[in-house]
C-alpha cells in the first residue's frame, strides 16, 4: 500500500510538471507535408490598438529556444522600425557603349536600391502577448510570436531619440568657446 501511494504521488507530480511546461507544441503539417496551420492572429491583426503597438513574426530552427528568440527579435525589429526607421533610396542608371565607331552596341542597366535603416532603438518594456509553436516534418520548430509595447513607452523612446539627435547636432565647440570667453572676463 505504501509503494502504491508513492507511485500515485510520483504520477500526479509528473502530470503537474508536464502541465507547467512553458511551451506547448503542435504539428503544423498535413498528411501530405504541406503547412496548413498558421494562427489567425498572425495573419490578420491590428498593428495599433488604443494602448499598444504590436507586431507579429515567425521563425524556424531545429533548436526550440533559438526559434523562439529569432521570432521575438524579428517582431521587436518590426516595432523598432516603426518607432525609428528611416528609408533611404538610391537609383542608378548605367549605359555602356562597346564596339567600333560604326557598330556600337549600348547596354543599359538600372538599379533601384531601397535601404531601411533602423538606428539604435532601445525597445524595452515589450511583452510577448501570444506565442504558438509547431513542429515541422524536418524535425524543426516553427514559432509564431506577437509582441506588444505600450504607447506610453513608445512616447518615452521617441522623446529619448529626439534628445539624442539634438545633442548630436549641437555644436559643442561653439558652446565651449563662449563659456571660456565668459569665464575669462
Amino acid at each position: 500500500m505504501k509503494h502504491l501511494s508513492k507511485l500515485f504521488l510520483i504520477l500526479v507530480a509528473g502530470i503537474l510538471v508536464a502541465q507547467c511546461s512553458t511551451y506547448k507544441m503542435k504539428s503544423d503539417m498535413s498528411k501530405n507535408g504541406v503547412i496548413n496551420k498558421t494562427p489567425k492572429w498572425y495573419v490578420k491583426y491590428p498593428h495599433t490598438t488604443k494602448k499598444h503597438y504590436q507586431e507579429a513574426a515567425s521563425a524556424v530552427s531545429p533548436d526550440l529556444e533559438l526559434a523562439v528568440k529569432k521570432a521575438t527579435l524579428l517582431a521587436k525589429a518590426k516595432l523598432a522600425d516603426r518607432i525609428n526607421g528611416e528609408m533611404n533610396n538610391r537609383s542608378t542608371i548605367n549605359k555602356n557603349e562597346a564596339g567600333t565607331n560604326e557598330s556600337m552596341t549600348v547596354t543599359a542597366q538600372s538599379q533601384d536600391i531601397i535601404v531601411n535603416v533602423i538606428n539604435d532603438t532601445l525597445v524595452t518594456h515589450y511583452e510577448v502577448d501570444k506565442q504558438v509553436i509547431y513542429t515541422t516534418k524536418n524535425k524543426s520548430y516553427r514559432v509564431y510570436v506577437m509582441v506588444k509595447i505600450g504607447k506610453d513607452h513608445v512616447a518615452n523612446i521617441v522623446s529619448e531619440i529626439k534628445q539624442l539627435k539634438m545633442a548630436k547636432t549641437m555644436d559643442t565647440d561653439t558652446i565651449d568657446e563662449a563659456a571660456e570667453k565668459v569665464l575669462k572676463n
